[in-house]
């Protein structure tokens, strides 16, 4: 494809040739005024909001969602908050906060981070419905928009945030998408060719039968193997078909639960043998294995041991 060329006949790379399109042909800096943001924080919302993209994804994800590499590096927007405003507030970290604005609210999952500012926090732009149900942050942004660009302020909206306690926590993963209405928390990734991995939290007296019951009832002529145990607010399971893992759920009180990577490595073997089969709902395998730890570079697959705990 050709734009328009100062010669009018079109070329295939903008100012190949260097120049601007100015009267002189240099580039020219225009000064402007310094305005403050049109909404500041205020006692109600006390925080600041910086919104923006994370490394691995590109807007709506419309693409890098494609990419199982790219979204084991971020499986879920994170709201990365600095100690002092974490403990402040009683937001733990690996925790749910509910966000709140004037425009509208979210709820996502919690980073301590000391990279975050103090006063401020920070969320993806990213997921939308396609991918979650409540880690939607454009409806958090505030509306006030440049006056020359168009843009709204995205990286100042006034916030406050607390604990969002969900009755449970969990995990599913699966060979297909699933409905997740039941769920008052969830966020899809795709790990694998054919392998997704949900999130999931239980809305305050919301209780995990209505999400087990659809899922124990596709099993068809598949094998539903389960452990529950109510007091402690503990439930697993797993579908297999003709031997194969089909689907696995991990749901507990809080976010102590199994190392998700384990469970996923199950899912490339065509059939589970008795040793994987009685560790299956324990959530680990029989020998101890060291958890990977977070990915620094998802393109190479390289992790802290790797970088020397640094970032890329």
């Amino acid at each position: 494809m050709a734009v328009a060329g100062r010669n009018g006949h079109g070329t295939s790379r903008l100012f190949a040739q260097g120049g601007f399109h100015t009267a002189s042909g240099r580039a020219q800096f225009v000064p402007v005024t310094f305005v403050h943001p049109v909404n500041a924080s205020d006692p109600e919302y006390p925080l600041v909001l910086n919104s923006g993209r994370v490394r691995d994804h590109w807007h709506t994800m419309t693409r890098t969602a494609k990419s199982p590499r790219l979204s084991r590096h971020t499986l879920e927007p994170c709201l990365e908050v600095h100690p002092a405003d974490a403990m402040a507030y009683g937001i733990p970290d690996e925790g749910l906060a509910k966000v709140t604005s004037r425009w509208g609210e979210a709820v996502l999952r919690v980073r301590v981070s000391r990279d975050q500012r103090q006063g401020s926090v920070f969320a993806p732009i990213h997921w939308n419905g396609r991918h979650s149900s409540l880690p939607t942050v454009d409806v958090l942004i505030n509306p006030e928009t440049d006056p020359v660009s168009g843009q709204p302020e995205f990286k100042h909206t006034p916030v406050r945030i607390e604990d969002w306690r969900p009755q449970w926590f969990g995990f599913i993963l699966t060979r297909n998408v699933l409905e997740m209405e039941a769920a008052g928390y969830w966020c899809r990734a795709r790990i694998a060719e054919g392998l997704w991995r949900y999130e999931i939290a239980g809305r305050p007296g919301q209780g995990w039968e209505a999400l087990v019951t659809p899922l124990r009832a596709a099993t068809g002529d598949g094998e539903w193997v389960e452990f529950s145990d109510p007091a402690a607010g503990r439930y697993r399971a797993a579908r297999l078909a003709d031997g194969c893992l089909d689907l696995c759920l991990f749901i507990g009180p809080d976010t102590a639960l199994p190392a998700r990577d384990w469970l996923g490595e199950l899912f490339d073997r065509p059939v589970l043998d008795a040793t994987d089969r009685g560790t299956l709902l324990s959530g680990a395998p029989a020998g101890a294995v060291e958890a990977a730890g977070r990915t620094v570079c998802a393109c190479f697959g390289v992790g802290p041991a790797h970088a020397g705990g640094g970032h890329s």
